[in-house]
């Protein structure tokens, strides 16, 4: 054959499965395409603590552990985490002990940088800070879920003499199934203070706080809240009557007591009102 008629046969070959693939497509047959890459599955987010644990989220839900081993009311919450990065002076405030409602997390530098923080569950959480010869330092923390809070302070140090106030310690939790957490990265002292157990209530309820303008200190009992949601918390506390407050530049005092009811929510939405200015 003569190259002149290869040539024409490979065009023809060519004109032949050009008007094959417009027919398919006028029939309304999908022209073939490569298969697609599966879709990545969600990413799965690091350990959150918990009970003095740091679990493993990818083993189901938390905790693992009844309500009844809780020091207080708990309702598992999923992928929602908060992180809570600290920043503390002077440069000893480093090694300071964390412990985050009772329970022992590490110590000051291992929550300190950009890629570290301490992972907790949205709500309510009594956060302490504490170094042998500095003042202990104690924040109530309100977190909104997937929230960042960072939390500045200065440690002082206490007079030659003085003792550092231990802080209270929550009744110790069973060890989870192995191989569903980790321990904290620096291990606790083995002469660490703090010996003292959080006394457990009978029932719990919830308080949510809502307050407009989004500014102030709120207080419940006498006791400063932090938010990573300013103007808002909601936080779980005994059953009974409690006294709330809310101190605004520029605005007036609010102050009620509030009921509590175990096992349910009691809203709580403030305006606060101008200050009256003297003439």
């Amino acid at each position: 054959m003569c190259a002149r008629s290869r040539l024409t046969t490979l065009m023809l070959s060519v004109l032949l499965s050009a008007g094959m693939v417009t027919a398919s497509a006028a029939q309304g047959t999908p022209p073939l395409r490569h298969p697609s890459h599966p879709s990545r599955p969600p990413a799965v987010q690091a350990h959150i603590f918990i009970g003095g644990y740091f679990y493993d989220p990818r083993f189901g839900p938390y905790p693992w552990w009844s309500h009844a081993a809780y020091p207080s009311w708990y309702e598992p919450l999923f992928d929602m985490r908060a992180d809570v990065r600290l920043h503390l002076e002077p440069k000893a405030a480093e090694g300071a002990a964390v412990y985050v409602d009772g329970f022992y997390a590490g110590v000051v530098d291992d929550f300190s940088r950009v890629f570290q923080a301490v992972p907790l569950t949205p709500g309510g959480h009594r956060l302490v800070l504490f170094l042998d010869g500095y003042r202990t330092v104690a924040r109530n923390i309100y977190l909104s879920p997937g929230s960042d809070l960072t939390i500045h302070e200065l440690l002082l140090p206490l007079p030659a003499g003085v003792i550092s106030e231990a802080p209270e310690l929550a009744p110790p939790l069973p060890e989870p199934p192995a191989g569903t957490y980790r321990r904290p990265i620096t291990p606790r002292r083995p002469n660490a203070s703090g010996t003292t157990a959080v006394t457990v209530a009978n029932g719990f309820g919830s308080l949510e706080i809502v307050v407009q303008p989004a500014l102030g200190q709120i207080a419940i009992d006498g006791q400063s809240w932090t938010s990573s949601e300013p103007g808002h918390i909601a936080v779980q506390i005994p059953a009974g009557t409690h006294r709330t407050e809310i101190v605004a530049p520029g605005y007036a005092t609010f102050a009620t007591s509030v009921d509590i009811t175990a096992g349910v929510t009691t809203p709580l939405n403030i305006d606060l009102t101008p200050a009256t200015r003297l003439p």
